[in-house]
């Protein structure tokens, strides 16, 4: 198998995608019955014998097909320049080299499915409370989507955001609400996020590695291009995120 050879960024806990080729000899999903241990809450560090390694360290393997593997990153491997590969029943590629940090946050945004790269503006990702989408109205194509409002709390999804107060692992389905350890910051055009009781930062239950944050919008001026930050961490180790992501706020 071989694997593309540029460096990459990553955390501890992130989801990963690798392209090559000949990296599995057919292409699926993980599945219920690739999970294991008690209440089946160990993601698979292997599907059909395609496994990859971070220093040495097995990854969780969630998809395979023979161009790409979605993998994410085990909490043992240390961080810096590390070597990952990944191997099949044919073999083991040469490794890359990988850059594995404590945090490397991101928030979900996707460019093509669902398309919310729009006139070269970015969305983030965020959802109102019935599952549709938060952005300018009928700018999605194929999606329903409508602007957020003040006040109301959209959920947003991420990748990458450190260690939580349940102590769920890399590799484990989160079972119950969570905290992240590190203080986040949501800004909308600048402005702090709300504060309520049913705001929430954590790995979302059910999930493997993903984080969702429940947030509230605040009072910001009507606009289908608000830009959306955060800030992970305080003082000297804040983490900006480097992300240039837009939301729509209409009250």
């Amino acid at each position: 198998s071989d694997v593309c050879s540029s460096d990459l960024l990553i955390a501890t806990g992130s989801w990963i995608e690798i392209y090559g080729s000949n990296l599995a000899a057919d292409s699926r999903p993980w599945a219920a019955s690739d999970f294991s241990g008690p209440n089946g809450v160990n993601a698979p560090t292997s599907l059909d014998r395609t496994a990859v390694t971070i220093a040495g360290q097995s990854a969780f393997v969630q998809y395979i097909s023979p161009g790409q593997v979605d993998a994410q990153v085990p909490a043992n491997t240390g961080t810096g320049p590390l070597q990952l590969t990944v191997s099949t029943a044919a073999g083991t590629s040469a490794p890359v080299t990988v850059t594995v940090n404590t945090v490397q946050p991101g928030l979900w945004a996707p460019k093509q499915s669902p398309p919310l790269l729009v006139g070269g503006n970015q969305y983030v990702g965020a959802f109102h409370a019935d599952g549709t989408y938060v952005g300018p109205a009928g700018a999605f194509p194929g999606y329903t989507s409508s602007p957020a409002k003040t006040g109301e709390i959209i959920t947003l999804y991420g990748n990458g955001f450190g260690t939580v107060s349940s102590g769920t692992l890399p590799g484990q389905i989160a079972e119950q609400l969570n905290t992240l350890i590190l203080p986040i910051q949501f800004s909308f055009s600048g402005i702090p996020a709300g504060v309520s009781p049913y705001s929430y930062y954590g790995l979302a239950p059910g999930l493997v590695g993903a984080y969702q944050f429940n947030v509230v919008v605040p009072n910001v001026p009507n606009s289908d291009l608000v830009p959306l930050t955060f800030t992970l961490g305080s003082g000297a180790n804040a983490v900006t995120g480097n992300q240039t992501l837009y939301t729509a706020v209409h009250n």
